[in-house]
This record gives structure tokens, C-alpha cells and sequence, in this order.
């Protein structure tokens, strides 16, 4: 192992982990900067647009199905308080801390496997933007695009607008970047 940490998973997993919490606050200021101003100014069509026979609303291969009124965080936050103390989340306030938590939770996880994954390749040089970009690809793609909605935590890609899928890519992507960038930058300087 070097003193940047390549070849050393656990060091990258670490370095990773931090480096998310920077691609995580990446991905909240483009929901809260970009997107309302890319729905305003990009219209790609609504749900119509779509061919009539390419019907994917439901692809849930599960008994559940989605509240189009809850985001995929907030369900598996409610479902893991119930399987612990019996019963749901009674308040507003407490299904939104439970969403926010499996939201950083799998988010900074997420960032560890990319911190290892490159410390095991010895990726050590620049910013590594490619690689964060191809991260952050992977994850909404197979991720949010057809992992959630085959869970059945999420409506299926036809009932998503082009534009709302412009934004979650556009929000994975801003995630993948600043999480590849600062991991890089740490792993310099560490």
C-alpha cells in the first residue's frame, strides 16, 4: 500500500465514504438549483410521449406497489422502522428523518465501494471525473431506473416523464462527480 491509500480497499472504502458527503450535498443543491430551472425551461413531453404498446408504469415484481407520493427512501425508511418497533412511523417528521437517513446511508456506502474500487485498480491519477461520471451512471441507471421501480418502491420508467428522468440522471451525475473528485482529492492529501 502507498501512503495514498492505492491498494488498499479498506483506506479507499474509508476515503470514499467521506468523499460522498460531498457528492450526496452536490446532489441536494441540483434538486434544489437545477431541476426546478431545467423543468422550467426543457420540455420533453409528459408521460404521452411514450409508445402506447411500451407500457412500464408497474414493473414491480414484488406484491408492493408504489405511492407515486413517496419517494423510495421515505419507503424503505418506514419499512425498517415497522420491522423494528412494530408499528409505522406515526409522524411526517419522522418518516422524513428516516427517508433522509437510508438516503445518506446508501449514499455514503455507495461512496465507500467507489473509494475501494478504485484504490483496488490503483487509480491515483487527477480528479478521476470519467470514472465518478461512469459511477454515477451506474447508479441511476441501475439504481433508480430499474432496480427501485422492480421493487416496487417507485413507479416504472413510463410513468416518468423524460425530463424528471433528465433530472434524476442529472442529480446522479452531480453526485458521481463531486464524490470521484473529493475522494480523489483526500486520498492526495491522506
Amino acid at each position: 500500500m502507498d501512503r495514498n491509500g492505492t491498494g488498499n480497499r479498506w483506506k479507499g472504502f474509508i476515503i470514499g465514504a467521506v468523499g460522498s458527503v460531498a457528492g450526496l450535498m452536490a446532489m441536494r443543491w441540483y434538486w434544489e438549483n437545477v431541476a426546478p430551472s431545467l423543468n422550467e425551461k426543457v420540455d420533453l413531453g409528459g408521460t404521452d410521449v411514450y409508445p402506447e404498446n411500451l407500457d412500464l408504469d408497474d414493473i414491480s415484481q414484488v406484491e408492493r406497489h408504489p405511492d407515486p407520493e413517496e419517494s423510495p427512501t421515505a419507503v424503505l425508511g418506514s419499512m425498517a422502522y415497522e420491522r423494528v418497533t412494530g408499528s409505522e412511523p406515526e409522524t411526517k417528521e419522522t418518516r422524513t428523518a428516516l427517508s433522509n437517513l437510508v438516503h445518506w446511508g446508501y449514499g455514503i456506502l455507495q461512496g465507500g465501494l467507489y473509494g475501494a474500487a478504485r484504490a483496488a485498480n490503483g487509480t491515483n491519477k487527477g480528479l478521476d471525473l470519467s470514472g465518478g461520471a461512469a459511477h454515477g451512471l451506474g447508479l441511476w441507471l441501475l439504481g433508480d431506473e430499474v432496480t427501485v421501480p422492480m421493487l416496487g418502491l417507485q413507479e416504472g420508467p413510463t410513468a416518468v416523464s423524460p425530463t424528471g428522468h433528465l433530472n434524476r440522471l442529472g442529480a446522479h451525475l452531480a453526485y458521481g462527480l463531486a464524490t470521484a473528485a473529493t475522494t480523489q482529492i483526500l486520498r492526495r492529501i491522506l
